[in-house]
């Protein structure tokens, strides 16, 4: 029930209890009746109040609530920033809103959230209209357009009608635009639409490159090309097989295969043998002759992958190849397939580990790989069955930073043992300024707790940042790691500022550094170097307490913000690291972070001991064992973790455990002369490596299940057949199947039996790139679990197979929505419409403030019923009370101006009396005849006679005025005390 419909209005939220209104009826009768002894007066004034009391009630009953209409408007854009939009098309999008916004009403706010692959807040609401021209964290490989719908609801204000403004060309890729249409529309949120239209006319596609996933050592297998052309197109076919060109065509000079393609779908077929075993990587491109024939180069670039089963080799990886390399010769002498690898040739792709038996890392950082790398070993591990193992040395387990990595997870022993001797620790503070770069608080966060990870228990760590409101904040004061918990959880609430002065933060880290018992003392600083640069004093007092300080830039202004930070570096003795992509940041970070870790070293000579001989690597080995001199310094994990060799000190030096559905070793020594030179003479040498190897490769896989695989744009078909060797169906009693992407991410599939030994199933490819289909299964006699691995390739991304907008889409959203389609002319556009849109209304309810006026006119009401007023009484009170200090002052001045009066008076008479006595004197030239008078005598008559006469005081005028002042004081108090007697006997009346 409204009363007041405008920007405020005032309704009941339950009108039924206006009814009780009619109560007011017999409550007035009542008082009529009862309170007949109160006077008309206060009978009357009662009666008002318990009306307005029960009305008050009631009127609380019935919820009296308060609504306020905020009339204003937030248009939220959602800008498209996926490749397949040409890029000048998207300059144009960016020009026209710029223009569009240019009349936006004082009161409303813009909000920007830009779409590809996932959705990226650009802008918040705010009256602020810049537009960004790029955002560097979208790689514009997919279109998700649904998420950037549910990203600006998401953002969008309470307090203000929205409006969502979609630039796109329609085109999505994943999601489902129209449902998140159908949301907007349920909560009243108008989507506009700026259609960017376009259409290639001349175009290839370069659709597939059909291959076997599977084939036999020295199979000729067929290659089929798959290409949709537009027109007809005149071009070259190039291949390579793992990185080498494949010559088509071997009767010219030229290697590539010229082919002439017609409007539709065009197929080549090219044979090709194959290798004896391992993964076989096709890449296929597609040039034309004329390149206006083909505009979009990103689709025509196609990949395959033929696995050819046979034995694996085993990959030796170290960062300069002194350790590797020696590894890699023993193990061939062994007559083991080993192949050295620098870290910086490690595949990113873990397909390319399938022909792969065992990984070993050879005094190799963790620094050197990837975080997306790490996880590949750990899923080369876990999901493949494959072996890894792990040698010591200066920049291997905890020394290398492999704290708190993926790795660390599967290996059999504890990199951040307990502390059972005294060794050095080290400090590490890092500064923290990464707030201008693009995500630069997630980067922050990330990198700092990719160093804290790294740090053993007992070092410290110090995290400092600009926190807005004075020139530093410790976000974790300077104290030990501990179980890193505290630490994280400071890192993931930190708020980094814009930082004014560097000196500022360096001083806090100097005053804590200089003071604490670290035997390496390290910072490290990430900052665009904008901020206020340290003096050389306070770089100098660094140097001398032996603090380095590395300096991390991130998109820097200027290259005078570069030199800043390299200043820092060279003065203190710290490296620096100009940073183009974020991706490097968490490596940069572990790197710097192992300058404190080098106290896990333990270099003292001693011989192996042998605590458990009954497993297969110390099989033929006895004791005692050669002498190492030295290990980096572990912990025994405890559970299923074995360990086989110790120190004299009972550390572990050899260790290993099942990890998955493969294998993992450790030994904690190094396999080159710095630590082992007893061992490299050691006859035993290469059959203890050789044991160590064989048990940690992965087995053969299982030939008894052919998968096949086939993609048809996102979508990849799998089907499964079980035969035996006697070709007749086979029967699991278990099986289950995952994929893993190419970001090491695993989701499992379901597989559903279509017939005997026959298995379908489906997935959709979220990015292109290689996947690989892992099948697990045990027969139905069998205890042992089986693997099957086969690899698929999804070609480019989805973004470059559209050649023409969808308009037709966008309108449709438009329309469940109630939005609009703007037109071409950015003047017109009217982004900020008030027209259809649903103002939000802030409810006030009125409960509080009706609660205090009942409770007022509550006591009002006891008050004119339980207190009789004599209102005559009163009002000469109060009349008596006004004039009193009127008469007072009346009276005050009348006796001023009677006692100046009488001053004057006085002085008059003293002036005179004076004036006739100085008027007698003695004249010399007079002449008296006669006696002369006696003084006494005369003088004593003359003032007898002239003292009555002068009278310059009287004393009888000066009483009687006191008395006449005094006779008004008493007459004033008769009236007041008279007054008083007659309002008592007023009020008992």
């Amino acid at each position: 029930m409204e009363i007041l419909a405008a920007t405020y209005r005032f309704y009941f939220a339950q009108p039924w209890w206006l009814t009780a209104g009619v109560l007011l009826v017999p409550i007035i009768w009542l008082a009529l009746r009862y309170l007949t002894t109160l006077g008309p007066t206060r009978r009357t004034l009662a009666i008002i109040l318990r009306c307005i009391l029960v009305i008050i009630l009631i009127a609380l009953l019935a919820r009296l609530t308060r609504s306020k209409k905020n009339e204003q408007l937030t248009v939220i854009a959602v800008i498209d920033r996926s490749q397949s939009i040409p890029a000048q098309l998207q300059q144009v999008s960016l020009d026209y809103l710029s223009q569009a916004l240019a009349n936006k009403p004082s009161g409303d706010q813009l909000a920007v959230v830009d779409i590809a692959e996932a959705a990226s807040i650009s802008k918040l609401p705010s009256g602020d209209i810049a537009i960004r021209q790029r955002n560097t964290t979208l790689n514009g490989q997919q279109t998700r357009l649904a998420d950037g719908i549910q990203m600006a609801m998401a953002i969008a204000p309470p307090n203000t009608a929205v409006r969502i403004l979609l630039i796109s060309e329609g085109n999505e890729t994943a999601g489902d635009l129209k449902e998140a249409a159908r949301i907007a529309a349920i909560n009243k949120i108008p989507i506009d639409v700026l259609p960017l239209r376009y259409e290639y006319d001349r175009e290839v596609i370069f659709k597939r490159l059909a291959a076997p996933a599977r084939a036999r050592s020295g199979q000729t297998v067929s290659l089929r090309f798959i290409l949709n052309s537009t027109a007809k197109t005149r071009g070259k076919l190039f291949l390579n097989l793992n990185g080498k060109t494949v010559d088509l065509d071997p009767d010219s000079p030229d290697i590539a295969a010229v082919v002439d393609l017609k409007p539709g779908t065009n197929v080549k077929t090219v044979s090709l043998p194959v290798g004896t075993r391992g993964m076989h990587e096709f890449e296929a491109v597609f040039v034309p002759d004329d390149p206006a024939d083909d505009r979009i180069s990103q689709n025509n670039h196609v990949t395959a992958l033929t696995f050819v089963a046979g034995a694996g080799h085993v990959l030796v990886i170290d960062a300069d190849g002194s350790a590797g390399m020696a590894l890699t010769r023993i193990l061939q002498n062994s007559n083991i397939d080993a192949r050295y690898c620098p870290a910086a040739e490690v595949p990113n792709s873990l397909v390319r580990l399938m022909d792969v038996d065992s990984i070993i890392l050879t005094n190799t950082d963790c620094s050197n790989f990837t975080y997306q790398q790490q996880e590949m070993f750990c899923r080369y591990v876990t999901e493949l069955g494959g072996g890894l193992i792990m040698v010591g040395g200066p920049k291997s387990f905890g020394a290398g930073g492999w704290i708190g990595s993926p790795v660390a997870e599967i290996l059999p022993i504890d990199l951040d043992p307990p502390q059972k001797k005294q060794l050095p620790k080290g400090a590490l503070v890092l500064i923290m300024h990464s707030c201008e770069m693009p995500q630069g608080n997630l980067w922050g966060e990330r990198t700092a707790i990719a160093a804290i990870k790294t740090l053993s228990r007992l070092d410290l760590v110090g995290i400092l940042a600009y926190n807005w409101q004075g020139s530093g904040d410790w976000v974790f004061p300077l104290s030990a790691a501990g179980d890193k918990q505290a630490v994280i959880s400071a890192i993931r609430q930190m708020k980094i500022g814009d930082m004014p002065d560097l000196g500022a933060h360096l001083q806090q880290a100097y005053d804590k550094l200089k003071d604490c018992d670290a035997a390496q003392k390290h910072i490290i600083v990430i900052s665009d170097g904008d901020p206020q640069p340290p003096t050389n004093q306070l770089l100098s007092q660094l140097k001398q307490a032996e603090i380095t300080c590395t300096g991390v830039a991130v998109f820097p202004h200027s290259q005078t913000d570069v030199q800043s930070l390299l200043r820092v570096a060279q003065l203190t003795g710290g490296r620096f690291y100009d940073v183009k992509d974020p991706q490097q940041l968490p490596q940069i970070f572990i790197k710097e972070a192992q300058v404190v870790r080098r106290s896990l070293i333990v270099e003292e000579t001693f011989s192996p001991q042998i605590v458990y001989s009954l497993g297969e690597i110390t099989k033929g080995l006895s004791s005692p064992l050669p002498n190492l001199d030295g290990y980096v310094l572990t912990g025994p994990k405890g559970g299923l973790n074995q360990v086989i060799l110790t120190s004299n000190q009972a550390d572990p030096i050899l260790a290993i455990c099942h990890a998955g559905l493969g294998r993992c070793v450790a030994f904690t020594s190094s396999v080159d002369s710095q630590w082992a030179s007893g061992w490299l003479a050691w006859p035993g040498s290469e059959r203890f490596w050789e044991q160590t190897v064989r048990w940690a490769a992965r087995a053969a896989q299982s030939s008894d299940c052919e998968v096949l695989v086939d993609v048809q744009g996102r979508q990849v078909n799998i089907n499964v057949e079980a035969i035996d060797d006697k070709g007749n169906f086979m029967q699991f009693a278990h099986i289950d199947a995952q994929v893993m992407g190419p970001d090491m991410s695993t989701h499992p599939i379901d597989l559903a039996q279509v017939g005997p030994g026959q298995f379908q199933s489906r997935f959709q490819a979220a990015v292109s790139g290689s996947y690989i289909v892992n099948l697990r299964y045990r027969k139905l006699a069998g205890t042992k679990t089986l693997l099957c691995q086969t690899p698929v390739t999804v070609p480019f991304a989805p973004e470059f197979q559209d050649l023409v907008d969808n308009a037709a889409l966008l309108a449709e959203v438009s329309a469940i929505t109630g939005g609009r389609i703007l037109s071409s002319d950015p003047t017109q556009a009217k982004l900020f419409d008030y027209t259809g849109l649903k103002f939000p209304e802030t409810q006030l309810p009125m409960t509080r403030l009706l609660m205090l006026i009942w409770l007022v006119i509550f006591l009002l009401d006891v008050a004119v019923r339980r207190i009789a007023l004599d209102i005559r009484a009163m009002v000469r009170r109060i009349t008596s009370f006004v004039r009193r200090p009127l008469t007072e002052r009346k009276a005050g001045k009348t006796l001023e101006r009677l006692r100046l009066t009488r001053k004057k008076v006085r002085e008059q008479l003293f002036n005179r009396s004076g004036e006739s006595l100085a008027s007698r004197r003695y004249e010399v030239d007079e002449t008296y005849s006669g006696d002369l008078p006696k003084a006494q005598v005369p003088l004593k008559s003359d003032t007898q006679i002239e003292k009555p006469a002068e009278k310059p005081e009287p004393p009888k005028t000066e009483t009687g005025e006191d008395q006449s002042h005094i006779q008004q004081l008493l007459r004033a108090k008769k009236k007041v005390t008279e007054q008083r007697k007659d309002d008592e006997k007023g009020g008992k009346v």
